[in-house]
Formats: C-alpha cells, sequence, structure tokens
C-alpha cells in the first residue's frame, strides 16, 4: 500500500514521543525507494515516480493540490500528516502550491544524479539523506507549523 515517494514518503519512519523518527536516513529512504520501484528491477523511471504521484490526484484532473495530498497522507498513515505538509513544499519544485507533472520531473531530474534516466536505489538514498535532516523534529514539542492543523481532521 505504501507505494509513495515521499510519499507516504517514509515506509519504515516511526513516530516516538509525538516526533517522527526518520532515523538512520538511509534506511528509511531505501524503504521508500522499495516502495517506488514497482516493477522492482532496481530502479525508478520517471513513469513510476509519476504512478507514485497519481494515488493523490483525487479529482483525476492532473493537478494534486495540497489538500488532495494531505488528506490522502491522513487517510493512509496520519501518523506522517504533519510531514506531509512540508513534503508536498519539497516536492512543489517550481513553488506554485500545487503538483504537476512538471514538479515530478524536476524532482526525478534533480535524483537522477548521472542523468541516465533511471534513479537508483543509490541516487535516491543520497537525495533523502540530504532531505530528512530537515523534517527530523517534526512533530516535537515547540515545533511550529505553518500550513495548517498539526493532526488530521
Amino acid at each position: 500500500m505504501l507505494r509513495l515517494i515521499a510519499i507516504v514518503v517514509v515506509c519504515s519512519a516511526q513516530v516516538a514521543f509525538g516526533a517522527l523518527q526518520l532515523r538512520p536516513y538511509n534506511e528509511t529512504a531505501f524503504g521508500m525507494f522499495l516502495a517506488n520501484d514497482f516493477n522492482s528491477d532496481g530502479v525508478i523511471t520517471r513513469l513510476e515516480l509519476e504512478s507514485s504521484f497519481d494515488k493523490y490526484d483525487a479529482d483525476g484532473n492532473g493537478v494534486e493540490t495540497r489538500r488532495e495530498y494531505t488528506e490522502f497522507i491522513c487517510a493512509t498513515s496520519p501518523s506522517l500528516y504533519q510531514l506531509s505538509h512540508y513534503l508536498f513544499d519539497e516536492y512543489d519544485m517550481n513553488g506554485d502550491h500545487h503538483l504537476r507533472k512538471e514538479d515530478y520531473d524536476a524532482l526525478f531530474d534533480t535524483m537522477d544524479i548521472d542523468k541516465d534516466g533511471n534513479v537508483t536505489a543509490d541516487e535516491f538514498i543520497h537525495y533523502w539523506e540530504l532531505v530528512f535532516p530537515k523534517y527530523e523534529n517534526v512533530g516535537q514539542h515547540g515545533h511550529t507549523f505553518t500550513h495548517g492543523n498539526s493532526a488530521c481532521h
């Protein structure tokens, strides 16, 4: 079920004492990689990445809103709800507050370090090892959240 990037993002992440535990980053990222490598061939293709994001598009119009994305996360992994707002911003590569194919292409291009058209596990893990530290303390007491409620509604 957790075949998302980001998605549900953190297959192996745990919530402890109200804070999301992303460490060890490489293991969390590897779990995400496996969930998004739909055909289990050891690489994530552009199509596989786009397919991950299609799950969030509740109305099927090709554009995912923050609401669609966070409601999906709330329904599938409530403990990741607060993190989902930050991840939405991470995926919104052009900053227009919507997720579209251009965003997924830009995300893919960022992860595809050698530009061979495939994202290997090493490339995927490298990307997330740079991203996860920014969100390590999401949910801890005193950590503020600016995009909405801190819990599913």
